[in-house]
């Protein structure tokens, strides 16, 4: 834990003083300075001090960050004395609307208070069996009176819905031409059977730009990790669209400009972590076998094309450059010696074809790089020539082809974008490409393979000079975008922002001045936005009510375009998934199980044991990377012996109630994952938690189980009291003896820069 970071001028002086106020928490902290001087240099503290913060009767909740509603939790308070005599304690927990105590003990008038003996130098655990009352936080105030000392903690636990969560977007192009004032559009959505109650939630929002969702969500564009070299790129390469944009549009915006340049800095500094010595990137960095040709070229585009905006190591960039040259074939096709992370661009039904297309578009973003890599680009170019006139079978690379060929103006692009215009599905004066892997989906969302294609053709007409062929298929990649501003997952999503700022500067924004009102059927208006050259590029949102279908109407007058988003959210029983109608799950992509094993008796560790494969219909015999979500069962986290990485998990990742796992790929052979677990908190009645397995970028090729234990989930409040358990006999208030504290208190070190340490410069 880090507390604060000072700097001061010490001037002339040889001290300076910053009062602070500590935290409170009873903890230490550890005080580390340095100091610049013109004359002198660096100077660093040669000693670090020590700060103990203390006190001699403190009180600790030990509750989880959230728990799930039907869920009893068994709220723990540890009382600490340190001073010299024992003491008699009133413990009380504050009544509240959000929660009810559970009676174990009909004899306890009073279950929110209990009375206990705290020796001196020791610690005690008292326990209060709570039940949720409300979905959202719940507020849990408690006091420690003694006639000494007394303490008090408020503390906060969210109370989640149970069962799947579901979130569903739909957007509007809302255009008003020159010779319209008024024009109107509808949404109508349904809500599936088996929602949970209470967990339905509803907004819209509008924005006046066409990039303006994205600006919005730059911190979190996609729901999904950000634990490799590829994936922390999404932190990055987005900025740089958006920073392009508001040049090219001569915007000052600077909070915006502001936030965006901390973010690629951020980035980028992260990102490095992931080159190796030899230059080349990796998902894993030097922990992988060998460099990735797709990631290093994917990483040198972006540095490349962020050097207007931040400062980028230029030998970070030669080195990366040289690397790629050297994965040239003699015939100008580029390998890839790196594991397979894209399965559509590194391994696609036409080998090496979009990888080139692909590397060849990262040399040509630079001419100093084209001039340097002259042979390496021609050879490159001559490949894909021949490739081109011999038949491309997949879809994707063809996209990819054409967009390489375009940005050197090859006579080659017009032939290449013609053959994807033949191939092309129509809906609704749209173009779409279906790739050679796309497979059945149930979702509201293209599949990313198909967004990704579609930016590479409006990247493509955009460099051949056909913009007005290009509007309709802008027009329907700007509505695609999910509720955060992204797309699926992280490709998709920096390919079509990049795409869309080229056609955002040429949009006119700035002349609008609209009028949006939103009305509810039957119910009437629900929300009104103005947006003008004022507000245009700042997302408006408002909570409508969501206990119905929902059907709106949706009406703009004035002048110009404005993008409007419906967005849904809520929960599906967990006995969804096992009855499931038998089209939907033929539309997996996974066979997956889920199984948890524990020691008789043992109910604080159990271990999880997942298993899966790539099924048949997948449409491919071997994925890329590929995310394993495992949602913890409340009150466990992850054992401290951890899961094992190697061949196949390449990587582990926390967070609270769940477990992310990074595997290399899944192929048709099953593979199996153990997971211990151990308890950390005490709740009863368990919930079911969901276990979701997904290609990372494809991720609607994806499968999902539900997993429980039965006697965790029978397990009641009394279970935790231990053999003698007063809670549930009736002696009065349950007593569980704490750790002994004549070591001290443990302490968490933190780093706290103090230049007032810092003398003599």
């Amino acid at each position: 834990e880090t507390w604060l970071w000072l700097d001061a001028n010490i001037s002339a002086s040889t001290t300076a003083s910053l009062p602070v106020t500590v935290p409170d928490s009873i903890t230490s902290w550890t005080a580390t300075a340095f100091v610049m001087s013109d004359n002198l240099g660096l100077g660093l503290v040669s000693a670090p001090p020590k700060l103990t913060v203390f006190q001699d009767f403190f009180l600790s909740l030990n509750v989880p960050p959230y728990i799930i509603r039907g869920e009893l939790l068994i709220l723990e308070v540890n009382l600490f004395n340190y001073l010299p005599q024992e003491l008699e304690v009133m413990v009380i927990v504050a009544e509240s609307e959000s929660f009810e105590f559970v009676f174990l003990d009909n004899d306890l008038s009073m279950p929110s208070t209990q009375r206990v003996s705290v020796r001196s130098q020791d610690s005690t655990t008292v326990l209060f069996p709570i039940k949720p009352r409300i979905l959202g936080e719940m507020p849990i105030y408690v006091k420690a009176v003694s006639s000494i000392s007394s303490d008090a903690v408020i503390q906060k636990v969210l109370v989640k819905p149970e069962g799947i969560p579901r979130s569903f977007s739909k957007s509007l192009f809302l255009e008003l031409a020159p010779t319209e004032h008024r024009l109107s559009k509808e949404i109508v959505f349904t809500f599936p059977p088996n929602v949970v109650q209470g967990s339905k939630r509803a907004e819209v929002a509008v924005v006046g730009d066409i990039l303006g969702p994205s600006i919005a969500g730059l911190e979190s564009l996609i729901q999904m990790p950000y634990g490799c070299g590829e994936q922390n790129m999404i932190h990055f390469a987005p900025n740089i669209y958006v920073l392009q944009y508001l040049t090219k549009t001569r915007q000052a915006a600077e909070d915006i400009r502001s936030k965006a340049i901390s973010f690629m800095r951020q980035g980028y500094q992260q990102e490095l972590s992931y080159q190796r010595r030899d230059g080349s990137f990796s998902a894993f960095g030097d922990f992988d076998n060998s460099g990735s040709t797709w990631l290093s070229a994917f990483v040198l585009r972006c540095f490349l094309q962020a050097r207007p905006f931040i400062s980028i190591d230029p030998g970070v960039l030669s080195r990366t450059a040289a690397w790629l040259a050297g994965q040239q074939r003699p015939d100008g096709a580029f390998l890839e010696p790196g594991s397979v992370i894209h399965t559509e661009l590194q391994g696609g039904l036409d080998g090496p074809v979009a990888l080139t297309a692909y590397v060849l578009t990262a040399l040509l973003e630079e001419q100093t790089f084209t001039n340097q890599y002259q042979d390496t680009v021609s050879k490159a170019l001559a490949f894909l020539e021949v490739k081109l006139a011999s038949g491309i079978s997949s879809n994707y690379s063809l996209c990819l082809v054409a967009y390489a060929l375009s940005l050197t103006n090859h006579s080659s692009a017009n032939t290449a974008l013609t053959e994807l215009i033949n191939r092309a599905d129509i809906h609704d004066n749209v173009m779409s490409w279906r790739s050679s892997s796309s497979g059945l989906s149930e979702s509201w969302q293209p599949r990313s393979s198909g967004i990704e294609m579609a930016a590479y053709v409006l990247l493509t007409l955009f460099k051949l000079a056909m913009v007005d062929q290009a509007i309709p298929l802008m027009k329907w990649l700007i509505v695609q975008r999910n509720h955060l501003g992204g797309y699926g997952s992280t490709q998709d999503t920096i390919v079509a922002l990049e795409a869309l700022s080229w056609y955002a500067g040429m949009s006119g924004s700035a002349a609008i001045d609209l009028a949006v009102e939103v009305v509810r059927t039957p119910s009437g208006t629900e929300a009104r936005f103005r947006i003008d050259s004022t507000n245009y590029l700042l997302s408006q949102s408002k909570e409508i009510e969501a206990e119905g279908d929902i059907h709106i109407q949706v009406f703009a007058e004035g002048r110009g375009f404005a993008l409007f988003q419906l967005n849904v959210f809520y929960n599906l029983e967990s006995e969804w998934l096992s009855r499931r109608p038998r089209e939907i799950a033929g539309q997996e992509a996974f066979d997956l199980s889920v199984d948890i094993t524990a020691d008789a008796g043992n109910m604080d560790h159990f271990t999880i044991i997942v298993c899966t494969r790539l099924l048949e219909n997948a449409g491919i015999n071997r994925t890329g990377m590929v995310l394993m979500d495992v949602g913890l069962l409340s009150g466990f986290v992850l054992a401290q012996e951890g899961v094992k990485t190697g061949d196949l998990v390449k990587k582990v990742e926390t967070s609270p109630g769940s477990v992310l796992l990074y595997l290399d790929s899944v192929s048709h052979s099953p593979v199996c994952v153990h997971i211990p677990t151990m308890r950390d908190f005490k709740v009863a009645h368990v919930q079911d938690a969901v276990v979701l397995v997904y290609d990372y970028y494809e991720p609607l090729r994806k499968a999902e189980r539900t997993y429980n234990s039965e006697a965790l989930r029978k397990m009641a409040a009394c279970s935790f009291c231990g053999a003698d358990c007063s809670l549930c006999g009736g002696r009065g208030a349950q007593v569980s003896g704490g750790p002994s504290l004549t070591q001290g208190a443990a302490y968490v070190s933190a780093a706290l820069l103090l230049l007032s340490l810092v003398s003599a410069f």
